[in-house]
């Protein structure tokens, strides 16, 4: 089943200059998800494109570098770039209030001021994904109350996957990954056949082989879904061409994750 998110929809979040408005695919199998193409107008996407692509430009890096794109995921061949408020530039859209808003209403989910974006770049050749859900718990600073600005996680004062750090417990606060966006650029001839798409699937067990849906890195496309214990996805190895992505999550409250799936579906870390 689908249906379309009209221009109505999307023009309640200020984010006019920079969308271009087309109609939002939303589809109900394997698990509620949105598809959009076009995303970006031409000369935003083309911003978006050039700030990822100077990054590009300065080398991958194997050790952890937050210059780079750098190898810090363990277990996934790819390589990440975190985007925090101090990347500044078109980049930042996606530690916006805006884009915040604009997928938690997608979604329903729980408004909190905890966002985790980056980017994903995979080499040509690079291996499958697993199948996993996203319905993680994340350690952010906890934020200022009454302060509206959007907290982006400390690495060094409180990891996002143990809370471990300088942070003392009541300057720290565990969420859970509510909603998430991939957005493709920079894989320019990218067709079918190439590889590198984000799968979804029905159920954990897979197999990878056989997804029920397909989301193909086209440029200045997305997809886009709720985070839940059924949110199965994993990326497809690319055949051809590097596949490069933007990824932001956000995130809603422990309580209100728990009683919305039960505290016993968490995907906890493995240590």
């Amino acid at each position: 089943m689908t249906g379309v998110l009209t221009e109505s929809v999307l023009a309640s979040v200020d984010l006019e200059d920079v969308l271009a408005q087309r109609a939002w695919l939303r589809c109900s199998d394997p698990f509620p998800h949105v598809i959009a193409h076009d995303v970006f107008t031409p000369r935003f996407y083309a911003e978006l494109s050039g700030a990822l692509r100077s990054v590009l430009d300065r080398g991958l890096s194997e050790t952890s570098d937050r210059a780079r794109f750098s190898r810090t995921m363990r277990g996934y061949d790819a390589y990440g770039l975190s985007i925090t408020h101090e990347t500044g530039g078109p980049l930042a859209l996606f530690v916006s209030p805006a884009w915040r808003d604009l997928l938690c209403g997608l979604f329903g989910v729980e408004r909190t001021p905890y966002v985790y974006a980056g980017a994903h770049h995979h080499a040509p050749f690079s291996e499958d994904g697993f199948i996993h859900n996203d319905f993680n718990p994340i350690w952010f600073p906890r934020s200022v109350p009454g302060d509206e600005a959007i907290v982006t996680p400390a690495f060094g004062r409180c990891h996002f996957k143990t809370g471990e750090g300088t942070l003392e417990p009541h300057e720290k606060v565990e969420t859970v990954r509510g909603a998430v966006a991939i957005l493709y650029l920079l894989n320019d001839g990218w067709r079918t056949g190439d590889g590198g798409e984000t799968a979804l699937f029905a159920t954990r067990s897979g197999p990878l082989a056989r997804p029920q849906v397909t989301a193909a890195p086209v440029n200045n496309s997305l997809v886009a879904f709720e985070c839940t214990p059924n949110s199965f996805h994993a990326f497809l190895k690319n055949h051809r061409l590097p596949r490069t992505s933007i990824i932001m999550w956000v995130h809603r409250g422990l309580a209100e994750a728990s009683q919305r799936y039960g505290a016993d579906r968490l995907e906890r870390w493995e240590r």
